[in-house]
């Protein structure tokens, strides 16, 4: 028995030691770390010409101008009082129950639908339903008018302070002013007024695009993910118009340059939550108290944390400090937070690199921390590997839709400028489908997902990207937002080859 203890004894001394000299010391500070982006403190991008604050103020009541000084004040007052430990009990959690009670009063039934499929058109479902979006357009003008703050706004910057959200309900009332808006622009489009439905449209993508460009969240970035997709769907629906007029046309050309992959990706998003989680795991390291939130994929509720800490706090005061000091020291900040950029930048290089490429891991990055495959990988830094577990928002199914969304947008920008061009090419309002094929050919813009230039099917009358499912489905798409089917344009002005 005795020689058992003394055994006992000497492997746990050992394993003592071993985890001493796993997690005594840190690494070197990762040279490549994402830098501070501009913005990263709110007072540099809260001028008064900056459109962002109309989407925090979208859900307000209809009096109320989210542009106006007194609201600036208002917002940054709520940003001056962001130390406060819990959101509930501060003025932005005060102001956050004051708009969800009043968004029902004021704003229900502002969502409307928009034709989703290659095979709705637009325009004629907008038509059959005029007289019903006309008293929509009407009751919800305020909206809409708060919409065309953000389009013409000198500046359009995400001045969200770090670990904060933009309202919830600001940014689903702008997505429901988004479809709004760009159904009005197709209605005026069908009574004749083609260069304002231009401008209003092409106005819509650029500043969605700015939004893709400078959000903070994944809020902010799915709201101009939708902006740029409702305006590429209502362009193509204009540009298969019978009567869409030449000038339209060219108009479309010229204003759709060539985009990289990567473009209408996640970048910023990924930035910033980065250095939050940095700024979160210094104020671990300086403070020697851990975070509850900072491990909430292991403790499902803020409730349990604080239950062992008050297990903890049984022995008194000096323990519970002891144990939070210790965890802190143990916390390594440098490979934590190198962890997470890795795990980010892995995203960065898949929104970059077309999924063609993916076979070849061209798009990848090497690993350069210490992986699962690592001798006693679990014994270095654990804490710190809880913490970036917890960090990182979504399951990687839902990343994965992410970075697959970024590379559906990019397909869709590309088909809409082949349409344009297309539409130019027809000879009167006829095209060829050989003189198609040959365009589509002849284009340097490639299908994403394959590789090869983007396709026509004679079945569906729409020009096409296969999807993220690799897999030909000629054209066919999906109406569900988690789709991996093909991504269409409809282009209904081709002489097919069995008619001639």
């Amino acid at each position: 028995m005795k020689r058992l203890l003394f055994w006992g004894f000497v492997a746990a001394a050992l394993f003592t030691l071993l985890f001493l000299g796993l997690n005594l010391f840190d690494s070197a500070p990762s040279p490549g770390s994402p830098t501070a982006a501009a913005g990263a403190s709110p007072a540099g991008s809260l001028g008064p010409d900056n459109g962002f604050f109309a989407i925090w103020g979208f859900a307000e009541p209809p009096g109320v101008d989210p542009m106006s000084p007194g609201f600036h004040r208002q917002v940054q007052e709520l940003f001056q009082a962001r130390s406060r430990g819990y959101l509930s009990r501060s003025p932005y959690g005060h102001w956050l129950l004051r708009l969800n009670s009043g968004y029902e009063r004021h704003w229900r039934g502002a969502s409307v639908y928009f034709p989703q499929l290659q095979q709705e058109d637009a325009g004629a479902y907008f038509a059959s339903r005029r007289a019903q979006f006309a008293e929509r357009l009407q009751r919800f003008a305020s909206l809409l008018g708060r919409y065309r703050q953000i389009l013409h706004a000198r500046e359009l910057e995400d001045f969200t302070p770090l670990n904060w959200d933009c309202p919830a309900r600001s940014l689903l009332l702008a997505t429901h002013a988004a479809r709004l808006y760009a159904a009005s622009q197709v209605l005026a489009a069908l009574d004749g007024r083609w260069a304002e439905a231009g401008d209003g449209l092409l106005q819509a993508l650029a500043a969605g695009t700015k939004l893709i460009n400078s959000g903070r969240t994944f809020k902010v970035n799915v709201l101009g993910r939708a902006m740029v997709e409702l305006s590429l769907r209502s362009l193509a629906s204009l540009l298969n118009r019978p009567d869409c007029p030449a000038d339209f046309v060219l108009r479309i050309v010229a204003s759709l340059p060539p985009e990289a992959s990567g473009r209408f990706g996640t970048g910023t998003v990924r930035a910033f939550h980065w250095q939050g989680f940095r700024s979160a795991i210094r104020r671990v390291k300086e403070e020697r108290v851990v975070d509850p939130f900072l491990l909430k994929d292991y403790f499902r509720s803020p409730a349990a944390f604080y239950a062992l800490e008050r297990f903890v706090a049984f022995s008194g005061p000096r323990v519970f400090a002891a144990v939070h000091a210790l965890a802190a020291f143990f916390v390594k900040e440098n490979e934590t937070v190198a962890l997470l950029r890795e795990s980010w930048e892995r995203i960065g290089r898949l929104e970059e690199t077309p999924p063609w490429r993916w076979r070849d891991s061209s798009g990848i990055p090497a690993r350069r921390n210490p992986g699962p495959g690592a001798p006693f990988w679990w014994l270095r830094n654990p804490l710190g590997k809880m913490m970036v577990r917890s960090a990182i928002p979504f399951a990687w199914p839902i990343l994965r839709h992410y970075v697959y969304r970024s590379h559906e947008l990019h397909a869709r920008y590309d088909l809409v400028r082949l349409l344009a061009r297309a539409r130019l090419a027809a000879a009167g309002t006829r095209l060829d489908e050989a003189a198609l094929r040959g365009l589509l050919a002849a284009a340097k813009e490639r299908d994403p997902f394959s590789g090869s230039p983007y396709r026509f099917s004679r079945e569906q009358a729409a020009i096409y990207a296969i999807g993220a499912d690799r897999s030909d489905d000629h054209g066919r798409e999906q109406a569900d937002v988690w789709r991996d089917s093909d991504i269409a344009v409809p282009i209904h002005f081709v002489i097919s080859d069995s008619a001639n």
